[in-house]
This record gives C-alpha cells, sequence and structure tokens, in this order.
C-alpha cells in the first residue's frame, strides 16, 4: 500500500506519496492531493502486478540518461556516429525534453515530437533523431531506471523519395570529358577522377590511400582506412565505414597502367605509408603542392570540381557531387555482362548486397529472351503421354 501527506515547501503545500518496494522505501512529490491520489492508484496497481516502481523516483533527466548512453557507446562507435548522435541530443532532443525526469516521458509525448519534427526535417533524419532517443530508452531500462520504453511502437514517417532522382550517372565517355578538363589545371586530376570513378571508392577512401595500398602485382588497390577532417581542423584516420568496407577492389588495366606511371614519379615512392595523393599548401587558387599535407577532396571540389561544372562543361550535368563518380562506378559496372551484382556490392563495401539491389536495382536490367525463347518451344513441343501442350489445352479448356 502507499500513503499520502502533506509536507510543506519554499513556494506552499506539496503531497508525497510514500511506499516499499521490494523492501525499498521509496517517495516521489506531486503539487495536488489531486495528482497524489492518482500517482498512489497507479503506484498500487503496479504493484499488485509484481511490477517494479522503482523508476518513479529515478532522478536522472532525459539529457543525462541520452549523454550516458552515448559516452557508453564510445568504444564501439566511430567519432564522427558520437559526434553526430551529440549534435542531436544538443539541438533536437534537449530543447524538447532535457530537464524531464527519464520516468515522465509517455509514448504522447514523442508523438507529438515525431509530428513537429517530421514538419520541419526529412523523413530520413526524423528516424535518425528518434533512433538516438530509443537507444538511450533501451539503455535506461538495462539499467533499471525506466520499466516501459515510450518509444516502442510511435509510427515513424515514410520515406517516399526516390533516391535515384537525386544521383546522377555518368557514362564512361562522360568521365573521360570530366577527367581531360581538369588536367587542363593540373595533369594528375586526371588521373583523380578516373581513380574514383572507376573503382567506386568514397571520398575519405580515396583521400586515405597510401603508397602500399597500390598492389599493381595483383592489379588491385586496398581499402584499409578513411579519413576526414574534424571540426577543429584535425585530420581523424579511422577504419572504413563498415568491416565490409575494407576490400581489394579490381583495377581496370589502363587505370592499373596510370597508376604504375605515377607511383614512379612519386618523391615517396619507398614508403609505403607514405600519402598516395599531396596534400595543398593553402586553401587559396594556385596553392603549391605539399606531400605532408592530407589531400582534401572538399577543397579540391571548392577550387577546380564546382567551378569547372558551373562553367558549362559540354554534356555533364551542373549539379554532379564527387560522390556521383561512385555511383557512375556501379552504373558502368552494371553494363558489363559478365559483372553481377554481387562482385558489384563487394568491391563497393557495402554491408550487404541488399543496399546494392536497393540502391542501384534500376542499373541491373535482366536479359530474359533466350528463357522466353525456351518457354515457347516448350509450348509447342510434346508433352508426356503424346500430343502437343496446343491440343492438351484444347481438351482440358475446351478451346
Amino acid at each position: 500500500m502507499a500513503g499520502i501527506r502533506e509536507v510543506q515547501r519554499k513556494s506552499g503545500s506539496a503531497w508525497e506519496i510514500r511506499w516499499t518496494d521490494g523492501g525499498r522505501d521509496c517517495q516521489t512529490t506531486v503539487a495536488t492531493f489531486k495528482e497524489a491520489e492518482k500517482e498512489k492508484h497507479r503506484i498500487e496497481d503496479e504493484l499488485a502486478q509484481g511490477r517494479s516502481t522503482l523508476w518513479r523516483v529515478e532522478k536522472r533527466t532525459v539529457t543525462q540518461v541520452v549523454e550516458s548512453c552515448i559516452a557508453a557507446a564510445v568504444v564501439e562507435l566511430k567519432p564522427r556516429t558520437i559526434e553526430g548522435q551529440r549534435s542531436i541530443l544538443k539541438n533536437h532532443i534537449t530543447p524538447a525534453f532535457g530537464q524531464r525526469r527519464i520516468g515522465s516521458l509517455r509514448a504522447r509525448d514523442i508523438e507529438k515530437w515525431i509530428a513537429k519534427l517530421a514538419k520541419n526535417v526529412a523523413p530520413g533524419t526524423v528516424r535518425t533523431i528518434y533512433n538516438v532517443l530509443n537507444k538511450a530508452m533501451k539503455y535506461a531500462i538495462r539499467h533499471e531506471w525506466l520499466v516501459v520504453n515510450p518509444c516502442t511502437g510511435i509510427s515513424l514517417p515514410k520515406d517516399n523519395s526516390e533516391i535515384v532522382d537525386e544521383r546522377h550517372f555518368l557514362s564512361a565517355a562522360q568521365v573521360a570529358t570530366l577527367a581531360s578538363a581538369l588536367e587542363a589545371k593540373e595533369q594528375w586530376f586526371g588521373l583523380l577522377v578516373r581513380m574514383a570513378a572507376f573503382t567506386g571508392l568514397r571520398a575519405g577512401e580515396l583521400a586515405a590511400l597510401r603508397v602500399g595500398d597500390v598492389n599493381l602485382f595483383r592489379g588491385e588497390v586496398q581499402v584499409r582506412r578513411t579519413v576526414r577532417r574534424a571540426k577543429g581542423g584535425e585530420w581523424l584516420y579511422t577504419s572504413p565505414k563498415s568491416k565490409k568496407s575494407v576490400r581489394d577492389v579490381p583495377l581496370p588495366p589502363s587505370l592499373a597502367r596510370e597508376l604504375r606511371a605515377w607511383l614512379e614519379a612519386h618523391p615517396h615512392r619507398e614508403q609505403p605509408g607514405a600519402a598516395l595523393w599531396p596534400g595543398s599548401r593553402n586553401t587559396g587558387k594556385g596553392g603549391a603542392v605539399d606531400w605532408t599535407r592530407t589531400f582534401d577532396v572538399n577543397n579540391f571540389c571548392k577550387r577546380y570540381f564546382r567551378p569547372l561544372l558551373r562553367s558549362g562543361v559540354a554534356g555533364l550535368p551542373a549539379a554532379l557531387r564527387w560522390h556521383d563518380l561512385r555511383h557512375s562506378y556501379a552504373s558502368i559496372m552494371a553494363m558489363v555482362p559478365t559483372v553481377t551484382v554481387y562482385e558489384i556490392s563487394k568491391w563497393m563495401g557495402h554491408s550487404s548486397i541488399s543496399v546494392t539491389e536497393k540502391v542501384y536495382i534500376h542499373l541491373f536490367r535482366q536479359d530474359y529472351s533466350d528463357k522466353m525463347s525456351a518457354f515457347d518451344a516448350f509450348l509447342s513441343g510434346p508433352v508426356t503421354g503424346g500430343g502437343s501442350v496446343t491440343a492438351l489445352r484444347g481438351v482440358v479448356g475446351g478451346s
């Protein structure tokens, strides 16, 4: 049983509910007697059902729980993911629920929050934000700070956008046009473009390549790391996006020949750990090559790639992004008859073949003409017991 008593606070009277749960004395305070009676009945119902009520006295706020959950995930998640989750906490979760106690959240609160988010951000972003809170609620349950997850069963907005419409797929001829135009700026820029379009490496993977990652004996490039610039300007080298992203990508012979010539002229060719591409000494136009700096794809796009596209290079989409060279790799590979979707998925480093099919399924057109010809031959051929399929159809169907 639970009891109610009036207590005095600086702001006036309040009502305290006291009860015992598993030998532990518990109490919580509410503002009015009516609220106290409701809370008393809820507590007694939960105790009668054999459920713990300790979460009702949990003092942690939503922000504190999400922070604890993120801190616990540091050992398994990449810095960029942790950074993104902290940004979501600061910009979306704390403004909505920050100072509320973890046990006060209800499904209706989450539903209203999701509905408000859906008006301002894309469906995919809503899901990403929701996942951070949902994970924190599960974390709270594991630590016995919460009994029921208020995020369970919440309806999320469906993403009806067509990803394909936002992407550009260059043909091999268009890749050649782009590479030639950039070679007018610097000769090795053409190799850089062909490397991106004919290996499908992500921007960070391409920038992080070392001399020793190019295996000309086996004709492949080995993807072992990725790099990105942190907020403070520091370059962070980490493992690739997923386990499947650690991979060996075969090189077309023409590209392998270019890389051989590039390595022969490389000032640090005898050092396997040296950067494959040079950086720049400054961010202004005409910046000198500096082999001690990391190659910055974003800076390259800002100084050369995007201005070139804005100038109206023949046949190239003005909205082309650097990442579209990766999409172009999938498109070009899909047109090679002997290359399978499994191989494309493996070379692109997708976490599963279903990811490849979901994003690029429109590229894989199946030719069923041989199968349909065989089926046609079957229809006009003999069947077991004599006669033909046509005759059999006449007996069974009357026509």
